[in-house]
């Protein structure tokens, strides 16, 4: 792990991940892997537009069971299990942060995916698999923690089948005004590496591979936040919240990812790139 990733790690580590989900869900006897998967949605999906905006890159991907699937950057696993239950892949996933990655392997054992789902630390700039191993790849809001896009790219058509699809779901930039911090994904500019939609597609096409789908967010992302900010106003934030994940600045760190996308200056994008042959 580099020293980038390491303050990355540290950014997003909380101490006590699994304990005070557990502690959440409480007694789970007799509910069915879709009744939990649902109870986890809210904190399961560290991206904006949360589970729908999982569903939505889901459906582009053209999956059916069997398939197998590596998420980048898989946090708790989230988009991991969903891919799972909703349409069952065979899933892996690597993420930096150990924390998340060992309190994602326990909610899968108690949803009964450990056979269908495998999480292990690792960088995806060092990506622990042999060539030709992936059918499909998911990346939800990591880039931006990820200065190098030619490797990270490089990397990930590497472990690709031939023509095989990469679904990128990233915070972009898009225009040239200030980005205020903390945000979700850092606590300052040191580890926040915004690109350019342009910028992604180079990256992807100088490690062949070729964007297909190119779908700019920012009006979904403009109706969750006010949708979030509404929830926020009327009700206590829920015990399996992205809050919990964020931490004491959780409303900050919201309020300035809100405010870029508002400005025009930042906006989520989603990407579907195939591995040229």
């Amino acid at each position: 792990m580099n020293k980038i990733e390491e303050i990355v790690s540290q950014h997003y580590a909380h101490g006590s991940l699994g304990a005070t989900i557990l502690a959440a869900l409480g007694d789970t006897t007799g509910q069915t892997p879709q009744a939990l998967l649902e109870r986890l949605a809210g904190i399961d999906e560290f991206h904006v537009g949360g589970r729908a905006a999982t569903a939505e890159l889901a459906a582009q991907l053209q999956l059916s069971p069997g398939l197998s699937v590596l998420d980048i950057g898989c946090g708790l696993g989230g988009t991991a299990r969903f891919l799972a239950v909703a349409h069952g892949c065979d899933v892996t996933g690597i993420d930096i942060t150990a924390e998340y990655v060992e309190t994602g392997n326990i909610l899968n054992a108690k949803l009964g995916l450990q056979e269908r789902i495998s999480l292990r630390c690792a960088s995806a700039l060092e990506l622990p698999f042999p060539p030709a191993r992936f059918d499909r790849a998911t990346m939800l809001h990591v880039g931006m923690n990820i200065p190098d896009k030619a490797a990270l790219f490089t990397q990930i058509a590497r472990v690709l089948k031939p023509v095989g699809v990469l679904a990128v779901y990233d915070v972009m930039r898009l225009g040239d005004g200030p980005l205020a911090y903390p945000v979700p994904w850092a606590a300052d500019e040191a580890t926040s590496f915004l690109d350019t939609p342009a910028g992604y597609r180079g990256a992807l096409a100088a490690a062949g591979m070729e964007v297909v789908v190119e779908s700019n967010q920012r009006e979904m992302a403009l109706d969750f936040f006010a949708k979030v900010r509404e929830r926020m106003a009327q009700a206590a934030p829920p015990p399996l919240g992205l809050h919990v994940l964020m931490g004491a600045e959780a409303r900050q760190k919201l309020a300035n990812l809100a405010a870029g996308v508002e400005a025009g200056v930042i906006a989520p994008v989603r990407m579907l790139a195939r591995r040229n042959m």
